[in-house]
């Protein structure tokens, strides 16, 4: 793995290796209330266009991801 690895937009091509990881942290059980990755299409609904980065190796490789989500002001 790379010792620094890029940050760049996340792209739709990512989301398998972003779903992985995503289910990693819930298998901990402390990620989240949640207990399994949801489907692409539920997360992209969820989550605005814009702040969707990842943590790319040289390999191309996701070693980490970051969202943007609304959030309810109530």
């Amino acid at each position: 793995m790379a010792t620094n690895p890029s940050i760049e937009e996340m792209q739709r091509d990512d989301w398998k290796q972003v779903r992985a990881l995503y289910a990693e942290g819930l298998a901990t059980g402390i990620a989240a209330f949640m207990t399994a990755a949801p489907r692409w299409e539920d997360w992209d609904e969820g989550h605005l266009n814009i702040g969707r980065l990842v943590a790319r190796t040289d390999d191309k490789d996701v070693v980490g991801w970051a969202a943007l989500a609304h959030v309810p002001d109530t």
